[in-house]
């Protein structure tokens, strides 16, 4: 058996299927590169036009939301951002201890150093993450509205859904 497996590799047939292994190893690995560069990565720079896309994106799922809520009839939602999000780096702390001795004998003084961490051949900063942007309030039009209960259940569920208080959340009819 291990003489035929030997024969097997060593003739020609058995480095046409060497080589064909190979040559699809490669093409699978060529193919994983492609296809993960058109993902978006988590720590791209968030832009204006993000940001509004974000808005539109958390506004129709509120429309959504809120239009199976009984008696809220045809709703209309604004949401708005408080600020852009934030590119967040790594940083190295260092701390020095300074033994100083004060004129009535206390001894104190340490001082803390920050800096962010470069990485690369280019000596650009490591970035950690994205900290997404927050919801500063909602607004929601629905002629379901001019009903306390009805609002009161819109409102609680705008407030929840965002995670926002229920003093950013208006609803009106």
């Amino acid at each position: 058996m291990r003489e035929r497996i030997k024969e097997l590799l060593l003739g020609d047939k058995g480095r046409k299927i060497i080589v064909a292994g190979a040559l699809a190893a490669m093409l699978l690995l060529l193919l994983s590169t492609v296809s993960c560069g058109g993902k978006k990565s988590a720590a791209e720079p968030f832009t204006a036009e993000n940001a509004s896309e974000l808005e539109r994106e958390l506004e129709q799922r509120l429309i959504q939301l809120i239009s199976r809520i009984d008696g809220a009839g045809e709703v209309t939602v604004m949401v708005t951002l408080d600020t852009v999000s934030q590119q967040v780096y790594e940083k190295d702390a260092r701390s020095e201890s300074s033994s100083r001795t004060d004129s009535d004998g206390s001894s104190n003084g340490s001082a803390f150093e920050t800096e962010v961490v470069l990485a690369g051949s280019a000596k650009e900063p490591l970035k950690v993450g994205t900290v997404q942007p927050k919801v500063r309030g909602a607004a929601v039009v629905c002629p379901g509205a001019s009903d306390p209960i009805v609002k009161e259940r819109v409102a609680n569920t705008v407030a929840k859904a965002l995670d926002i208080g229920l003093s950013r959340v208006y609803v009106t009819c």
